[in-house]
Parts: C-alpha cells; structure tokens; sequence
C-alpha cells in the first residue's frame, strides 16, 4: 500500500485511538485501556493492509465486551468507527475499474 494509505491509517485511526487511550486512562478506566491499546499494538504498521483490516474487525467487536464508558469516550468510539469503517470500505474497493478487453 502507499505512503497515502498509512497516513491516512494514521491520521483517521491511529491517533484518534491514541486520543481515546490516553482519556481511558485518565478517567480510570484500566480494562478499556488496556483492549484499546492492544487495538492500537495491530497498527504498529499502517501501512499492512491486512494488519489495518484486523485491527478494524477488533475494533467492531467493543460494542459486545460489557465496557461502560463515558459519554465523552463513547463520542470518540463513535467517531473512531465510523472512520474504520470508511477506511474499510476504501481498502475493500476496487484499485482500478474493468475494462472491456482489458487485463485483470
């Protein structure tokens, strides 16, 4: 993937999941923490398109683990999804159109 990409993996999921990070561990709340920053851990290398789309899976999964959180972190969840999931249906996309009698 190019430069682009990692950026924006950086830019739209990486640093709002550090933001989220470290408000979690300012408001105490230790396990939530502690699962988002192994989120962040897959990210260790943006530009890996399949290391980006597991970390995007795991982060779909927050919603079903029984954490509580604030309604300030729950904005910052909020948001933080809706760029994966935009960020997934750009990697999912295809890179280039087919044409009629053109190679695939």
């Amino acid at each position: 993937m190019s430069d682009t990409f990692a950026e924006t993996v950086r830019q739209d999921i990486v640093e709002p999941l550090e933001a989220l990070c470290e408000r979690l561990s300012d408001e105490g709340c230790f396990a939530e923490f502690a699962w988002f920053s192994n989120v962040l851990l897959m990210l260790s290398t943006p530009e890996d398109e399949s290391s980006v789309l597991a970390a995007v899976i795991e982060l779909s999964n927050c919603a079903f683990l029984g954490f509580v959180f604030s309604y300030e972190a729950a904005q910052q969840i909020d948001s933080l999804l809706e760029r994966a999931i935009t960020l997934s249906h750009t990697m999912s996309a295809p890179s280039a159109p087919n044409l009629p009698g053109g190679a695939h």
